[in-house]
This record gives C-alpha cells, sequence and structure tokens, in this order.
C-alpha cells in the first residue's frame, strides 16, 4: 500500500544533508493521524523478544509498529514521524538499516535518544511514531 496522505520533503538552505534514512522536515496533508505509542520488543503473547538481542528487539518493535498500522488501514509508507529510544546509542546503526530496509523516501522525520532505563528491564529499544492515513 502507498502513502495515502500527501507528503511534501522540505528542504532548507544552510541545514546539511540528512546522513541516514530520515527527513528533517515533512508538511503532511492528512484526513487521519495515528498515534502509536512507544513499542516495545514484546510479541503477540507478551514474551520480550531477543532478551539481550538489539537486533532482534529492533525487528520485533518495527512488527509491532506495523501491525499496528495496517490495523488501521495503512501501511509502513505511511508513517511521518518516528521516535526511538535506546539503552546504548551503538543501536543507531541497527536502526538505522531496518529503516533503510522498511522505508522509502520521503523518510519520516526522527528522533533517536539514548536514556539508562526503558519501561521493562529487558527491552534494548522503543519506538513510538505517528502516521499519516
Amino acid at each position: 500500500m502507498s502513502r495515502t496522505a500527501r507528503v511534501t520533503l522540505v528542504q532548507a538552505n544552510g541545514v546539511a544533508a540528512t546522513t541516514a534514512p530520515y527527513s528533517h522536515a515533512l508538511i503532511v496533508e492528512a484526513g487521519r493521524l495515528l498515534f502509536i505509542s512507544g513499542q516495545g520488543p514484546v510479541d503477540a503473547n507478551g514474551d520480550v523478544v531477543g532478551i539481550g538481542d538489539p537486533h532482534a528487539q529492533v525487528r520485533q518493535v518495527f512488527a509491532n509498529i506495523q501491525a499496528l498500522v495496517e490495523a488501521a488501514g495503512g501501511s509502513l509508507a505511511d508513517i511521518v514521524e518516528l521516535t526511538a529510544y535506546l539503552r546504548d546509542m551503538s543501536y543507531r546503526s541497527i536502526i538505522t538499516e531496518v529503516r533503510k530496509e522498511l522505508l522509502k523516501a520521503p523518510y519520516p522525520t526522527a528522533t533517536m535518544v539514548e536514556i539508562s532505563k526503558l519501561a521493562f528491564d529487558d527491552w534494548l529499544v522503543e519506538i513510538s511514531a505517528v502516521t499519516a492515513l
């Protein structure tokens, strides 16, 4: 499924090009917005996936986001903003790799921060999303 909202990439002189799959700014014209709470690496049974494995956890988080977007009638292409919370900034490259694989330009805007704790001790990553349907 393709993006249903009208999305326009905003670029500005004096702002360096992005070095990862995200956009500095987007203008979004949409009829509906879907706000997805921070998703952790938890499967449908409520079990933490990939304890100690940031790759497995990032993939599970994106699978949860995808399931929620699709349940609302959209696709990953409809995501316009991502916020990632990492227990270790070294996981940045994993998130970048997965975003490159799953998302297409214009990429969602994005924020990524390292924090000392998440909701559960076994979580290494949590990501929230805004989707324009």
